[in-house]
């Protein structure tokens, strides 16, 4: 809908901020949120403040396992860490961006607004395509205990590219694993959670 159609709709001009700022539309738990289109039955998908357009989309139509296929062109770990964020906000129904809170030992490439959820993403492949990469089971197992170090509700790792690499690490490590998911998207865009 255009800011104008919702205008008219609810028959007076929308706040500056609104106009402003995409956090306005973004907060689940601001007022115009939990009066307005989230007791309706929707969530914004989408605010482009330039055209003044915001995207809503029916709560219960949501397909939290997928994203449109033209936005799964990965090329590199930046695109695949804002893919992955997308797709991690709908799964878990709460957007999620790049954070700390005090105390925290690092900046997180996903965190909910309460800070219940937490999350890293990780593009990884096998060395020349078959070999266990050393380096890069460290640089997890050092995330892993980033996400145990801290309190949230829910800790997670979402990894793209090479399914081998969450799942040996798995296989060689997972029982020092007490409180972080492990998810992977696949390049159609479907999330699977990797069992611990």
């Amino acid at each position: 809908m255009t800011f104008s159609e919702i205008e008219y709709m609810i028959g007076h001009r929308l706040p500056p901020s609104a106009r402003s700022y995409s956090a306005w539309w973004r907060g689940r738990g601001h007022t115009q949120a939990r009066n307005g289109w989230l007791a309706a039955g929707y969530s914004v998908e989408y605010v482009d403040l330039g055209r003044e357009v915001v995207y809503f989309v029916k709560i219960e139509e949501k397909d939290t396992s997928k994203i449109k296929g033209e936005e799964l062109n990965i090329l590199d770990y930046k695109a695949f860490q804002d893919i992955a964020g997308k797709i991690m906000s709908r799964y878990f129904g709460v957007e999620l961006r790049p954070g700390k809170k005090r105390g925290w030992p690092k900046s997180f490439d996903f965190v909910s607004p309460d800070y219940k959820i937490v999350g890293d993403a990780k593009y990884f492949s096998m060395v020349k395509g078959e070999k266990i990469p050393p380096a890069k089971f460290s640089i997890i197992a050092e995330h892993v205990l980033f996400l145990e170090s801290i309190y949230a509700e829910r800790k997670f790792l979402v990894f793209g590219n090479d399914i081998r690499v969450p799942k040996m690490w798995l296989e060689k490590y997972g029982k020092v694993v007490k409180n972080v998911e492990f998810y992977f998207i696949y390049p159609d865009g479907r999330l699977e959670k990797l069992n611990i």
